[in-house]
């Protein structure tokens, strides 16, 4: 998605909700917590919620709970920042070099026409900040194609490969990362979504352009494809699907998360209420956000369950908007962005730690204007979970990326 698209994207879904009042109840130096599920519940928690139960209309709190000082270790500590101007994170190479897609304003926009931007491609060292060109693979495999996704298998044997002609069709490949051999996978395909089902096999929500699609069972072995039959009226297009560990989720037409295994051609109903959902690398969480419009509740909260659908403890975010969720490679931590019209209310980009369950606000980090601003890129973790690329609005630049280090 160019720089553009996402920015206007987001504001007229975060306009969509500026009528919703909410507050998010964070006070000066407390931290949210998510609370042992294990102890005893406290006022203002809930019990799970699950499709078609009667406590999905129960009202949750956001919970500021005050807890003794965490070990040094536990907190979210920044060794430092890396600044990339007019630039955004497209694919990290290593722990030290990024690919960058840079913006460039060639024409300005006039009453009956859009603006016209410039893109080009590089690698970016983040130690000495000296730029290259794509050389050998990074250059090939761009050829011929507008945007690139390669998604590793699980203990790192085959990798899946999207090549996009276009904004709507792509050519998929398995490639063999310990031979180097590629196998082209035959089929159109429509949608980026998919995932490892495990280390040998990746399923595909090919989508179509008319009904939902095709979902599509790859060897990485020899790409044999084997068609899943789903039975479920409720879903129209995958807009949510997630793989792993054997399971495959998504949501249906009536935002309810749902799941089931290969072999299975009817789902099990999940979580109700949901907006978009994350599964965690490791697979045991899934990250949960919703979005209410009616009744008691109205506005978007960040939950946290386990893969069977369990709540684990309470709220990790709240406000009028919650966007870019995303794990880190290791599942240790969760980065959001959360949108809120009204103050006081959480705003901004935030890091959950699941170790030490705390939350932590990175905007000192990444921005240094008031209002805040948000992403307009999805957070982009490195291979390691140890740096976060965050990229906003700039007025100068178009755009400004903040590579944030934790120690």
């Amino acid at each position: 998605m160019k720089h553009h698209a996402g920015k206007y994207g987001f504001t007229l879904l975060a306009a969509t909700l500026l009528s919703i009042a909410l507050t998010a109840c964070q006070a000066t130096g407390d931290r949210l917590t998510v609370v042992d599920p294990g102890a005893t519940r406290q006022s203002g928690q809930q019990t799970p919620v699950r499709g078609g139960a009667d406590e999905a209309k129960a009202k949750r709190q956001l919970t500021v709970v005050h807890t003794p000082r965490q070990p040094a270790s536990r907190e979210v500590t920044v060794a430092g920042t890396h600044k990339i101007e007019a630039a955004s994170i497209q694919s990290w190479i290593s722990e030290d070099e990024v690919a960058i897609e840079t913006i460039r304003l060639v024409k300005a926009g006039m009453t009956t026409e859009e603006p016209q931007y410039e893109y080009a491609t590089s690698i970016l060292n983040l130690v000495n900040g000296q730029t290259r060109k794509p050389a050998g693979e990074e250059g090939q495999q761009m050829d011929g194609y507008m945007l690139v996704k390669e998604t590793l298998s699980p203990n790192g044997g085959y990798s899946f490969i999207q090549k996009w002609k276009d904004k709507y069709t792509a050519d998929n490949f398995v490639k063999d990362r310990g031979t180097g051999e590629t196998i082209q996978i035959p089929g159109d395909n429509y949608l980026e979504l998919g995932g490892w089902l495990n280390e040998n096999t990746y399923v595909l929500a090919a989508g179509s352009m008319s009904g939902r699609g095709e979902i599509r069972q790859i060897s990485a072995a020899d790409g044999k494809v084997t068609k899943l039959p789903l039975e479920d009226p409720d879903v129209e297009v995958f807009t949510q699907f997630g793989v792993s560990h054997g399971r495959i989720y998504y949501t249906d037409n009536h935002q309810v998360l749902k799941v089931f295994d290969p072999g299975q051609t009817k789902p099990v109903s999940l979580i109700r209420d949901v907006w978009d959902f994350q599964l965690s690398p490791n697979s045991q969480y899934i990250s949960v956000s919703t979005v209410t419009q009616s009744g008691a509740f109205q506005g978007s909260e960040l939950l946290i369950y386990d893969s069977a659908g369990t709540l684990q403890g309470t709220l990790i975010g709240k406000g009028d908007l919650i966007s870019y969720v995303s794990w880190s490679p290791e599942s240790d931590k969760l980065a959001f962005d959360v949108y809120t019209e009204k103050k006081p209310g959480m705003n901004g980009v935030y890091l959950f730690d699941t170790g030490s369950g705390q939350v932590s606000p990175l905007a000192p980090y990444y921005a240094s204007t008031e209002p805040l601003p948000h992403p307009v890129y999805p957070l982009s973790w490195s291979p390691s979970g140890k740096q976060l690329g965050i990229t906003v609005d700039d007025p100068t630049t178009l755009l400004v990326t903040q590579v944030i280090e934790f120690k």
